[in-house]
């Protein structure tokens, strides 16, 4: 629709209908392809912006620790990525964070049990819902 006036607009003041008409519609195509590439980038950026502040965000814990040397509580914010350290806001001494994780077994739901008799018989338990 566009090339189509740019045609008819270019025929009245000089050349032919086509030749317009063609040289808008690329104009057209280039410049959707311009646009379309810096809305595309200006997204992806503002994405990856909003990701790491998330992940800052989310790395960063706030924990009630006691202080190593008097023993005074107080909240200190951890950080997952990095070493973490905090001054003591009673004795001002440096105190280190030392994190420790740990995994464990899950356990599954038994239906019975059965537990040995001396007369080498079991006695087996159900479980009722």
């Amino acid at each position: 629709m566009v090339a189509a006036a740019f045609g008819a607009a270019g025929s009245q003041i000089i050349g032919t209908f086509w030749g317009w008409f063609w040289v808008s519609l690329l104009a057209q195509f280039i410049g959707f392809i311009a646009w379309n590439t810096y809305s595309t980038q200006k997204l992806q950026a503002e994405y990856e912006r909003m990701d790491a502040e998330v992940l800052k965000g989310a790395s960063t814990f706030v924990i009630n620790l006691a202080c190593g040397y008097c023993n005074v509580r107080q909240n200190v914010p951890i950080q997952l990525n990095r070493k973490n350290e905090f001054l003591c806001e009673s004795c001002n001494q440096t105190n280190g964070v030392h994190m420790l994780f740990q995994a464990t077994t899950k356990t599954t739901p038994i239906d019975s049990v059965k537990i040995p008799l001396p007369n080498s018989t079991f006695a087996e338990f159900k479980v009722t819902k």
